[in-house]
């Protein structure tokens, strides 16, 4: 092991708190492209009351990794304040932020190489189950906080250059259909 790499159990805690309430409707799945998504699942005559609140900054994964191919259903809430999450699914949060910040954690998530070492570690015949205490066992490098946060800063710029160039890909796409349908239509 690297001097610099740290097991991620030192970092995080999981977080277990119930809808009881019932204060909370938002109910968000997680995707194999490491996002929440809005839910499709029926609730129709669901209690809501067993399911799992995440709040922002908070991340849910989904210790089954039987149906998602190769990737681990795993995401940080960020674009909303707090939402609802299956019971089945893990919530956790970073217990010191000071020390590592959520979107680098989020950064190694989302790594090909997290998801083959998470298949690989996936226990069971039936159904593959990425236990809690094997997540926590994850190595990874955990550079001095201003140096997570420069890293964090860098690629979410290189992400904005990205969404802009397919945007301006999309509108020159547009503007292409309108040519040819001007010209054969």
């Amino acid at each position: 092991m690297k001097s610099n790499y740290k097991k991620l159990g030192e970092y995080i805690r999981e977080i277990n708190i119930r809808n009881s309430d019932l204060r909370l409707s938002t109910l968000l799945g997680v995707s194999v492209s490491k996002e929440f998504i809005p839910s499709i699942a029926n609730t129709v005559g669901t209690d809501f009351s067993k399911y799992k609140i995440v709040i922002k900054n908070q991340f849910t994964y989904i210790p089954d990794t039987s149906r998602r191919g190769d990737k681990i259903g795993i995401a940080l809430l960020q674009n909303y304040e707090e939402a609802l999450v299956s019971q089945a699914y893990t919530v956790f949060e970073v217990v010191d932020k000071n020390r590592l910040n959520p979107e680098y954690l989020m950064m190694w998530f989302r790594r090909s190489e997290f998801d083959r070492y998470a298949r690989f570690k996936s226990e069971g015949s039936v159904r593959e189950i990425f236990s809690w205490k094997e997540l926590c066992n994850v190595e990874l490098p955990i550079p001095s906080i201003e140096s997570q946060r420069k890293i964090v800063e860098q690629y979410n710029q290189i992400n904005q250059a990205i969404k802009i160039k397919e945007a301006i890909n999309n509108n020159l796409e547009q503007q292409a259909e309108a040519i040819f349908k001007s010209w054969f239509v």
